[in-house]
């Protein structure tokens, strides 16, 4: 199983806030929407969360990423590697969230998603 750790700081903070006050929300891959609140969960050079609510085209992507998987940061050499082992393949995945999830990472607390071939598991 992975433990992916977002660390509360003052990009998941704002991302929380602008969920909370969001109506509309993107599926990954498609143009289909939704009025469920949440996240995308991003898998490329790094892992990270971004916004799913649809935006302003003038206004920037929010992106907080998990502890220890930061490509600009992380300078480790084993990084994709670590990120191989939570997926052969790049994704991006919508991470549903409880308007109360959202008012605790809005108040300064932490996201944990813990990964598993059978676990999917969100700890806000």
């Amino acid at each position: 199983m992975h433990k992916l750790n977002f660390k509360s700081n003052k990009t998941l903070r704002s991302l929380a806030k602008e969920t909370l006050k969001a109506n509309t929300f993107k599926i990954a891959y498609g143009k289909e929407t939704t009025n469920q609140k949440g996240f995308w969960l991003v898998k490329d050079e790094g892992i990270y969360l971004m916004q799913s609510y649809l935006k302003k085209p003038s206004s920037a992507n929010k992106v907080v990423y998990a502890s220890g998987y930061n490509p600009k940061y992380d300078k480790h050499n084993d990084l994709w590697e670590r990120t191989y082992e939570v997926s052969r393949d790049d994704f991006a995945e919508n991470i549903p969230l409880e308007e109360e999830a959202l008012m605790r990472i809005a108040s300064g607390g932490n996201l944990i998603i813990n990964l598993g071939e059978d676990i999917f598991e969100v700890i806000a």
